[in-house]
């Protein structure tokens, strides 16, 4: 088993980090997310300006860039020796809203590329748990996260 991260891991461990991630990509890179999320959300993104933008407005709209920390749970694939090929991880997001509220979010990344950069990344999240949290409702709190402000139900539940 290979101990170097997957692109997947890679990207995400540089969450908040935006320059760090936009080196990561081709200038084609596309990023989409859940189809049920707001399309200015949503995407797709095309190209690397318009990643790298969604990038730095998600970090600085949504999230205290500083406070951002990844949680990996699994991870798999990776490139082949040319660079191609597709990974994918799964982790858990710990940060700050903007607006001063704890967030834990269980989330699915994954990165397809070329020639060793990022060219295409679909990710995909609890999209419930994700909008209440930022409204300071601790709904969906990933199990064996450090917080106790879960309903009952939930922390008897974990």
């Amino acid at each position: 088993m290979s101990t170097t991260p997957t692109p997947a891991r890679r990207l995400v461990e540089a969450f908040g980090d935006c320059e760090t991630m936009a080196a990561l990509y081709t200038d084609d890179v596309v990023w989409r997310l859940n189809h049920s999320l707001a399309p200015n959300i949503a995407g797709p993104h095309v190209g690397k300006a318009a990643v790298t933008g969604f990038n730095e407005a998600v970090f600085g709209k949504f999230y205290d860039p500083t406070s951002v920390t990844v949680e990996i749970n699994d991870e798999i694939g990776g490139p082949d020796a040319e660079g191609n090929g597709s990974s994918v991880v799964r982790f858990d997001i710990h940060a700050t809203s903007t607006r001063g509220h704890p967030y834990d979010v269980e989330y699915v990344l994954f990165a397809r590329t070329r020639d060793g950069r990022i060219c295409e990344v679909v990710e995909l999240l609890d999209t419930l748990a994700s909008a209440e949290q930022h409204r300071g409702n601790p709904v969906g709190v990933p199990p064996g996260t450090d917080r106790d402000d879960r309903p009952s139900r939930e922390r008897s539940a974990s």
